[in-house]
Protein backbone atom coordinates (compact mmCIF):
# COMPACT_ATOMS: atom_id res chain seq x y z
CA UNK A 1 0.00 0.00 0.00
CA UNK A 2 1.35 3.41 -0.89
CA UNK A 3 2.09 5.91 1.67
CA UNK A 4 0.82 9.13 1.39
CA UNK A 5 2.97 12.52 2.82
CA UNK A 6 0.47 12.49 5.95
CA UNK A 7 1.42 8.98 6.66
CA UNK A 8 4.94 9.37 6.26
CA UNK A 9 5.54 12.49 8.40
CA UNK A 10 3.26 11.06 10.98
CA UNK A 11 5.13 10.83 14.43
CA UNK A 12 8.33 12.36 13.24
CA UNK A 13 9.75 15.53 14.36
CA UNK A 14 8.49 17.45 11.67
CA UNK A 15 5.11 16.27 12.97
CA UNK A 16 5.98 17.51 16.18
CA UNK A 17 6.94 21.03 14.95
CA UNK A 18 3.66 21.13 13.33
CA UNK A 19 1.35 20.09 15.93
CA UNK A 20 3.24 22.28 18.42
CA UNK A 21 1.77 25.41 16.50
CA UNK A 22 -1.17 24.11 16.07
CA UNK A 23 -1.86 23.41 19.12
CA UNK A 24 -0.96 27.03 20.17
CA UNK A 25 -3.53 28.33 16.99
CA UNK A 26 -6.09 26.21 18.32
CA UNK A 27 -5.59 27.14 21.90
CA UNK A 28 -5.72 30.50 20.54
CA UNK A 29 -9.14 30.54 18.51
CA UNK A 30 -10.63 28.66 21.47
CA UNK A 31 -10.11 31.46 23.67
CA UNK A 32 -11.70 33.83 21.75
CA UNK A 33 -15.46 31.58 22.32
CA UNK A 34 -14.39 30.46 25.75
CA UNK A 35 -13.64 31.56 28.81
CA UNK A 36 -9.96 31.12 30.71
CA UNK A 37 -11.37 28.64 33.12
CA UNK A 38 -12.61 25.94 30.32
CA UNK A 39 -9.29 26.09 28.83
CA UNK A 40 -7.34 25.81 31.84
CA UNK A 41 -7.19 21.80 32.13
CA UNK A 42 -6.20 21.97 28.75
CA UNK A 43 -3.54 23.78 29.16
CA UNK A 44 -2.28 21.80 32.04
CA UNK A 45 -2.82 18.45 30.30
CA UNK A 46 -0.45 20.02 27.76
CA UNK A 47 1.72 21.35 29.45
CA UNK A 48 2.16 17.94 31.56
CA UNK A 49 2.64 16.21 28.05
CA UNK A 50 5.03 18.26 26.06
CA UNK A 51 4.05 16.14 22.61
CA UNK A 52 0.16 16.41 22.21
CA UNK A 53 -1.00 13.25 20.54
CA UNK A 54 -4.56 14.90 20.41
CA UNK A 55 -5.14 18.46 19.38
CA UNK A 56 -6.24 21.05 22.21
CA UNK A 57 -9.40 21.00 20.19
CA UNK A 58 -10.27 17.53 19.97
CA UNK A 59 -9.12 17.49 24.16
CA UNK A 60 -12.00 19.48 24.53
CA UNK A 61 -14.49 17.76 22.59
CA UNK A 62 -13.64 14.46 24.78
CA UNK A 63 -14.28 16.52 28.10
CA UNK A 64 -16.93 18.46 26.96
CA UNK A 65 -19.22 15.39 25.54
CA UNK A 66 -17.96 13.21 28.75
CA UNK A 67 -19.01 16.04 31.18
CA UNK A 68 -22.58 16.24 29.42
CA UNK A 69 -22.84 12.14 29.83
CA UNK A 70 -23.33 12.25 33.75
CA UNK A 71 -27.01 12.30 33.48
CA UNK A 72 -26.49 8.88 31.47
CA UNK A 73 -26.93 5.52 33.15
CA UNK A 74 -23.91 3.55 33.19
CA UNK A 75 -19.82 3.86 33.29
CA UNK A 76 -16.85 5.88 31.24
CA UNK A 77 -14.62 3.56 29.61
CA UNK A 78 -11.64 4.30 27.19
CA UNK A 79 -9.38 1.60 25.38
CA UNK A 80 -5.94 3.20 25.13
CA UNK A 81 -4.65 5.25 27.56
CA UNK A 82 -1.57 5.43 26.90
CA UNK A 83 -0.10 8.24 29.22
CA UNK A 84 -3.31 9.09 30.59
CA UNK A 85 -4.01 12.80 28.82
CA UNK A 86 -7.49 12.28 28.04
CA UNK A 87 -8.14 9.45 31.01
CA UNK A 88 -7.43 12.95 33.07
CA UNK A 89 -10.24 14.77 31.25
CA UNK A 90 -12.88 12.06 31.40
CA UNK A 91 -12.01 12.17 35.34
CA UNK A 92 -12.14 15.60 36.03
CA UNK A 93 -16.13 15.29 34.07
CA UNK A 94 -17.41 12.12 35.41
CA UNK A 95 -18.73 13.24 38.24
CA UNK A 96 -19.52 10.29 40.64
CA UNK A 97 -19.41 7.34 37.75
CA UNK A 98 -17.05 4.79 37.73
CA UNK A 99 -14.38 4.58 34.74
CA UNK A 100 -12.70 1.70 33.42
CA UNK A 101 -9.49 1.90 31.35
CA UNK A 102 -7.90 -0.32 29.32
CA UNK A 103 -4.42 -0.38 27.45
CA UNK A 104 -1.30 -2.70 26.97
CA UNK A 105 1.02 -0.44 28.41
CA UNK A 106 3.34 -2.40 25.98
CA UNK A 107 2.15 -0.36 22.90
CA UNK A 108 0.02 -1.03 20.03
CA UNK A 109 -0.51 -5.04 19.42
CA UNK A 110 0.25 -6.64 15.81
CA UNK A 111 -1.14 -4.25 12.92
CA UNK A 112 -2.37 -5.34 9.31
CA UNK A 113 -1.63 -4.03 6.20
CA UNK A 114 -4.32 -1.26 6.42
CA UNK A 115 -2.87 0.13 9.84
CA UNK A 116 0.38 1.36 7.44
CA UNK A 117 0.85 4.48 9.69
CA UNK A 118 1.67 2.04 12.67
CA UNK A 119 3.85 -0.42 14.15
CA UNK A 120 3.75 -3.11 16.26
CA UNK A 121 5.02 -1.55 19.98
CA UNK A 122 4.32 2.07 19.53
CA UNK A 123 3.00 4.51 22.48
CA UNK A 124 4.18 2.26 25.02
CA UNK A 125 3.93 3.66 28.36
CA UNK A 126 3.83 3.14 32.22
CA UNK A 127 0.93 1.71 34.07
CA UNK A 128 2.42 2.62 37.30
CA UNK A 129 2.81 6.49 35.67
CA UNK A 130 -0.69 6.64 34.95
CA UNK A 131 -2.12 5.17 38.20
CA UNK A 132 -0.03 8.21 39.98
CA UNK A 133 -1.13 10.64 37.41
CA UNK A 134 -5.00 9.94 38.30
CA UNK A 135 -4.52 8.93 41.83
CA UNK A 136 -6.67 12.05 43.36
CA UNK A 137 -9.91 10.75 41.63
CA UNK A 138 -12.06 8.04 43.12
CA UNK A 139 -13.68 5.15 41.38
CA UNK A 140 -10.94 4.23 38.90
CA UNK A 141 -9.98 1.04 37.64
CA UNK A 142 -7.17 0.40 35.09
CA UNK A 143 -6.64 -3.03 33.37
CA UNK A 144 -3.12 -4.02 31.60
CA UNK A 145 -3.28 -5.98 28.63
CA UNK A 146 -4.85 -6.74 25.34
CA UNK A 147 -8.57 -5.70 24.86
CA UNK A 148 -11.20 -7.18 25.23
CA UNK A 149 -9.29 -10.70 26.87
CA UNK A 150 -8.82 -7.96 29.99
CA UNK A 151 -13.14 -7.06 30.11
CA UNK A 152 -14.44 -10.15 32.51
CA UNK A 153 -14.87 -7.77 35.13
CA UNK A 154 -17.24 -5.18 32.91
CA UNK A 155 -19.08 -7.68 30.84
CA UNK A 156 -22.18 -7.32 33.15
CA UNK A 157 -22.18 -3.39 33.06
CA UNK A 158 -23.37 -0.34 31.11
CA UNK A 159 -21.81 2.32 29.53
CA UNK A 160 -22.55 6.03 28.74
CA UNK A 161 -19.71 7.25 27.52
CA UNK A 162 -16.77 5.53 25.67
CA UNK A 163 -13.60 6.64 23.84
CA UNK A 164 -11.32 4.95 21.85
CA UNK A 165 -7.62 5.26 20.71
CA UNK A 166 -6.35 2.28 19.24
CA UNK A 167 -5.15 3.40 16.44
CA UNK A 168 -5.61 0.16 14.46
CA UNK A 169 -8.40 -1.74 12.97
CA UNK A 170 -8.72 -5.00 14.67
CA UNK A 171 -8.59 -3.67 17.79
CA UNK A 172 -11.10 -0.79 17.01
CA UNK A 173 -13.27 -3.89 16.07
CA UNK A 174 -12.74 -5.26 19.12
CA UNK A 175 -13.81 -2.38 20.92
CA UNK A 176 -16.94 -1.49 19.19
CA UNK A 177 -17.79 -5.47 19.56
CA UNK A 178 -17.59 -5.20 23.56
CA UNK A 179 -19.05 -1.97 23.74
CA UNK A 180 -22.03 -1.54 21.55
CA UNK A 181 -24.51 -3.56 22.78
CA UNK A 182 -23.65 -2.32 26.26
CA UNK A 183 -24.39 1.24 25.77
CA UNK A 184 -27.48 2.84 27.04
CA UNK A 185 -29.78 4.59 25.34
CA UNK A 186 -27.93 8.08 24.33
CA UNK A 187 -24.64 6.85 25.46
CA UNK A 188 -22.10 7.97 23.24
CA UNK A 189 -18.64 6.69 21.59
CA UNK A 190 -15.91 8.75 20.51
CA UNK A 191 -12.80 7.22 18.38
CA UNK A 192 -9.73 9.16 17.74
CA UNK A 193 -8.25 8.61 14.10
CA UNK A 194 -11.05 8.28 12.23
CA UNK A 195 -10.32 10.23 8.96
CA UNK A 196 -6.90 9.51 9.33
CA UNK A 197 -6.29 5.98 9.99
CA UNK A 198 -8.00 3.83 7.38
CA UNK A 199 -7.96 0.88 9.88
CA UNK A 200 -10.31 2.95 12.30
CA UNK A 201 -12.38 4.21 9.63
CA UNK A 202 -13.06 0.45 8.12
CA UNK A 203 -13.64 -0.93 11.62
CA UNK A 204 -16.40 2.03 12.08
CA UNK A 205 -18.36 1.63 8.71
CA UNK A 206 -18.25 -1.96 8.36
CA UNK A 207 -19.24 -2.26 12.01
CA UNK A 208 -21.84 0.35 11.68
CA UNK A 209 -22.99 -0.35 8.20
CA UNK A 210 -25.95 -3.00 9.10
CA UNK A 211 -27.05 -0.59 12.43
CA UNK A 212 -29.57 2.29 13.19
CA UNK A 213 -27.25 4.65 14.05
CA UNK A 214 -24.72 6.86 11.78
CA UNK A 215 -21.06 7.56 12.65
CA UNK A 216 -20.57 11.72 12.89
CA UNK A 217 -17.04 12.40 11.62
CA UNK A 218 -16.21 15.32 14.02
CA UNK A 219 -14.27 18.23 12.74
CA UNK A 220 -10.94 16.92 13.67
CA UNK A 221 -9.52 13.18 13.57
CA UNK A 222 -12.63 12.29 15.86
CA UNK A 223 -16.30 10.31 15.00
CA UNK A 224 -18.66 9.78 17.92
CA UNK A 225 -21.71 7.10 17.45
CA UNK A 226 -24.76 8.52 19.92
CA UNK A 227 -26.80 5.07 20.70
CA UNK A 228 -30.70 5.17 19.86
CA UNK A 229 -31.66 2.44 21.67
Amino acid sequence: MKRSLVDRLSNTWVDRVISRLYAHLDIAVMSAFNGPERLALIKEIRKEEGHLLCRPSELFMVHAIAAGQTRVPGDYAEVGVYRGATAKLMCEAKGEKDIHLFDTFAGLPGSEAIDIRFRPSMFSAQQEAVSKRLVKYEKVHIYPGIFPGTAGAIRDKQFAFVHIDVDIYQSTRDCLEFFYARMSPCGIIISHDYPSSAGVRKAFDEFFADKSENVVNLPMSQCMVLKLA
